[in-house]
């Protein structure tokens, strides 16, 4: 009885803990780098391209999805893509499920499942549209402070 304490005991004090409904580690960098994706989340739903903007590293690059039409951006083209894209959308909810957070020194990695809700402007009236799919955003620390690299 007494070795089974013991081996239960040291399992847990081995065992890490992980952010709630994930297999993430809980370490400070890991709720950084989730803190800055959850602040994208909010930019994003109340369509504030300034915010988003202001989370992106200077140096954001994407190479974008010549299948889907989506062309390469960088931080220049980012501003005036946001606009556009928001001007087009009347509301915008994002559901995302964390399936893997890598951070090593300077560079993270947050692959996500997303399911991107937005709603259209037609002359019929309001129109939602989804989409779904794996997604992945990219993250770099500049000055100090996490900021999105890519996957807008």
């Amino acid at each position: 009885m007494r070795l089974a304490l013991l081996a239960c005991l040291a399992a847990v004090a081995c065992s890490h803990a992980t952010l709630p409904g994930t297999n993430i580690r809980d370490t400070q960098e890991n709720r950084d780098v989730l803190n800055l994706f959850g602040r994208y989340k909010q930019a994003l739903e109340a369509r504030d391209a300034t915010a988003i903007l202001a989370l992106a590293a200077p140096g954001y690059t994407d190479s974008g999805d010549p299948a889907r039409g989506v062309s390469p951006l960088d931080y220049g083209t980012l501003q005036q893509k946001l606009k556009t894209d928001f001007a087009k959308v009347t509301g915008v909810r994002l559901e995302a499920t964390i399936k893997d957070l890598d951070v090593k020194g300077e560079l993270a990695r947050l692959d996500y499942f997303q399911v991107l809700r937005y709603a259209i402007a037609t002359p019929s009236g309001e129109k939602w549209k989804s989409e779904s799919d794996d997604a992945r955003m990219q993250f770099v620390r500049v000055n100090g402070e996490w900021k999105i690299a890519s996957g807008l």
